[in-house]
Parts: C-alpha cells; sequence; structure tokens
C-alpha cells in the first residue's frame, strides 16, 4: 500500500454503528489496497478525488458483505435469477460462480455500476460495461479478493443486525436499520443526495414551507417508497429478503414492504385521473387506427389533431403546446398515463409509419429511450416489444453485435436501473 487515502472516519460513514475495531481496521486497510489498484490501472482518472475513496470502500464493503454472509449481495443476484434467469445483467458467470462467495462477475457489474453512479451521472452518459480499463480493474480486486478469501474477517457487529436475536419490534429500532440501510448502505452512493434535491425541491416550490419538518418528513418517507437503482425495489423490499424468514419480526418488515409498494403503485398509475386517462387511450387508439403513434411536425398539427380527430382543443392539455420550435413530434397514449407528447430523438424510432426514422441517428440515440424518461415505462415495454427500438445499441470493443446484445438483453433492468418504475 503506497499512500493512505482512506481512514476509519470514511469506513464506518457505511456502517450503523461509531467506533472502530480490529475488524474494521482490516477492511479500512482493504479499501486503501483497492485504491491503488485504480491508481495503477489509472481508472482513478475517471472520477474525481472522493469519488475513488467511495467506489473503494464499497468494494471492500461488498467483500465485507460476502465474507460475513450478511445476504445482503446475495439477495440481489437471486432476486435477479428469479426474474432474469441469470445472476447478473451484462455478464455471464460461469461454472464456477457461487452465490455465496465473490465472483469476477459480482466484481465487474459493481465496477460498472459506481462508474455509471459516479462518472456516468456527472457527464450524463451510459457507461460502457465492456470498458477495458473496467475489465482490468475488476480483475485485480478480484485476485485481491480471492489472495484474501482465507483470511478475512467476519464482521460479528453487522451479523447481529440481520440476526433473528436482534429485535425490531418497536418504531425507532425498526426506523433505525431502515434509515441506515436506505442512506449508508454501499451499494446506494447517491442516496442522500437524492434526499437533499428533494429537500431543495420541495423548498423552491413551498418557500414559506418549514424547512425542519419538511426534511423530516422526506427523509423518513423517502427511506420507505423511494426505489433503488437495484431492480427498482424500495429499502424495505430488499429488507423482507435480507432478513432471515424466521425473525420474529419479518411480518413487519413484509407489512411495510407492501404499504410502500401500494403508494408507489397509486402514484403511477394516477389513480384519480384512471378513467380519464383509459378515455383518452381508446379515443387515441380509434384515431390513429390503432397504431401507437402519430406522428406531426409542428404544434398546430398537433392542435388540427386533438380538434379533429379527438374532440379536444390545446386547453384540455396545455402543456403540448408550450415549446414551439419543434420538427420532429409523436404523439402517443397509454391507459395508465393517457395522453403524452415524445419531442426527443423521435428519429430514434424504428416504425414504418414514421416519416423521420433515420437509422443512421437511431443507432446512435435510441439508448437514450432506456437512459432518459422520454415516454413512461409502460409505453416503453410496448416499444420494446414492436422492435421500434431494435437500433439501440452501445459501443463495445468486442463486437458491433455485443454492443446492441448489451441493450436489447438487458432494456427491463436499464429501465429500472435509470427510472426507478416497475411496469
Amino acid at each position: 500500500m503506497k499512500n493512505i487515502q482512506i481512514f476509519a472516519r470514511d469506513w464506518l460513514q457505511l456502517h450503523p454503528y461509531k467506533q472502530s475495531t480490529p475488524v474494521d481496521s482490516y477492511y479500512t486497510g482493504l479499501a486503501n489496497r483497492i485504491y491503488d489498484i485504480f491508481v495503477q490501472t489509472k481508472l482513478i482518472n475517471s472520477f474525481e478525488e472522493n469519488e475513488t475513496k467511495q467506489i473503494s470502500l464499497r468494494m471492500a464493503a461488498y467483500f465485507e458483505d460476502v465474507i460475513s454472509g450478511l445476504n445482503i449481495w446475495r439477495s440481489f443476484i437471486t432476486a435477479y435469477k428469479e426474474l432474469y434467469g441469470k445472476y447478473l445483467p451484462f455478464y455471464t458467470p460461469d461454472e464456477y460462480y457461487y452465490e455465496d462467495e465473490a465472483n469476477l462477475e459480482d466484481v465487474r457489474f459493481l465496477i460498472w455500476h459506481y462508474t455509471q453512479q459516479y462518472h456516468g451521472e456527472r457527464k450524463g452518459t451510459f457507461v460502457n460495461p465492456d470498458n477495458p480499463a473496467q475489465e482490468t480493474t475488476a480483475c485485480l480486486i478480484y485476485q485481491l479478493f480471492c489472495d484474501e478469501w482465507t483470511t478475512a474477517p467476519e464482521n460479528e457487529r453487522m451479523q447481529a443486525l440481520f440476526s433473528p436475536e436482534t429485535r425490531y419490534d418497536t418504531p425507532e429500532k425498526y426506523q433505525d436499520l431502515l434509515y441506515w440501510f436506505h442512506y449508508q448502505l454501499y451499494l446506494y452512493p447517491h442516496a442522500h443526495d437524492k434526499f437533499v434535491s428533494l429537500v431543495k425541491r420541495y423548498l423552491t416550490e413551498h418557500p414559506e414551507g418549514d424547512k425542519g419538518q419538511a426534511m423530516l418528513t422526506i427523509y423518513g418517507s423517502s427511506a420507505h417508497i423511494e426505489p433503488t437503482p437495484f431492480l427498482a425495489w424500495t429499502s424495505p423490499e430488499w429488507l423482507v429478503r435480507i432478513i432471515p424468514e424466521d425473525h420474529p419480526d419479518h411480518a413487519l418488515f413484509e407489512e411495510d414492504a407492501k404499504n410502500g409498494r401500494q403508494l408507489i403503485r397509486q402514484e403511477l398509475m394516477q389513480e384519480a385521473f384512471r378513467e380519464t386517462n383509459e378515455g383518452l387511450y381508446r379515443k387515441f387508439r380509434e384515431a390513429s387506427e390503432d397504431r401507437p403513434l402519430v406522428y406531426f411536425t409542428c404544434f398546430s398539427e398537433v392542435e388540427n389533431f386533438f380538434i379533429e380527430k379527438l374532440g379536444l382543443t390545446k386547453e384540455d392539455c396545455p402543456a403540448f403546446f408550450q415549446n414551439k420550435g419543434k420538427y420532429a413530434l409523436a404523439l402517443y397514449a397509454t391507459p395508465q398515463g393517457g395522453l403524452e407528447i415524445l419531442m426527443q430523438d423521435v428519429e430514434a424510432i424504428k416504425d414504418e409509419n414514421n416519416p423521420f426514422y433515420d437509422q443512421a441517428k437511431a443507432e446512435k440515440t435510441a439508448l437514450s429511450f432506456f437512459i432518459v424518461h422520454h415516454v413512461n415505462i409502460y409505453f416503453l415495454k410496448e416499444l420494446v416489444e414492436r422492435g421500434m427500438l431494435a437500433d439501440a445499441r452501445t459501443t463495445s470493443l468486442v463486437s458491433p453485435e455485443r454492443g446492441k446484445a448489451i441493450i436489447q438483453e438487458n432494456w427491463e433492468f436499464l429501465s429500472r436501473y435509470f427510472f426507478g418504475n416497475i411496469s
């Protein structure tokens, strides 16, 4: 280890206790060795200084999780396999992949995840899972884990956190666990940043509001219902899988997870407008002769369609007519969201009725549908099933086919990861 970049206080920020032990010192040292690998492979150049420290800490915490049998990472890979028939997106594990051990594919995926969360989010781009520097770094970190496998200590304090002997039979005890999990867990580097952003937005919209009360309310509600990047499940939903089924308080975890998901679905389905939205959907599909999209060159054409085909006026949906400079527009509808307008990357939609379709542009921009919220999640699924986003791909040094497969075979994971929605 060349230089100490990471200290015990940094490591403790990812944990629900305040005092360091020799076990914590071991993993702090491991995080520094991981940091040195980032320097060695020059992947450090993709990040700001604190970002590399955070990734190093979080990779060490993944190893701590696996060594200690905390069931956090294992819950993700087994849930993913239940949904999609494989353990991870992007990477196909070989016959030597084990659920309860550190695996090269796990390390590669986590490096992609953290690179996407930091570099990708800052640059507004999709990080290529086949990036050579990421792969080299992952191989070296994995080898470090292999070398340390037989001597790395289990963290008994973290094991006790999920033990049936540790009770969560009061709201305070449960909230302490939930808040740590949601805001400090090694998998979620931006949970606290999102909370701060929500508070700022609330205070902008309600300048006379009580800042302290807003912070308390948003802090609590986010922990209960904010979707995580991992499958768009909430923290309570993950805790249900992590906590042993024989835990005496398991039913309380299940109830909170169920209640949170119901609140999310009510918001996504827009229950108050269900009848109106379903009616608009039926009108639109009849007017479009059951085509999923209708294309326009300007908003005056949209207005004519509203009046002549749908029996509406622009006053019925004023937000549609605020931007006047577009030449490629598309109107669509879903029973859940009603009428919506698409004003970006219409050229990427592979549709025989789309006068704007441009294959060359589509190969560059169709990916944006999976990482930018162009359309709602319900319509995104229809576009995929109809092959209308078949050009979506990312650049891969392996082959053009690999670049396409990264997106086409993992599109549902990407929509959950970037949008936080479950259709």
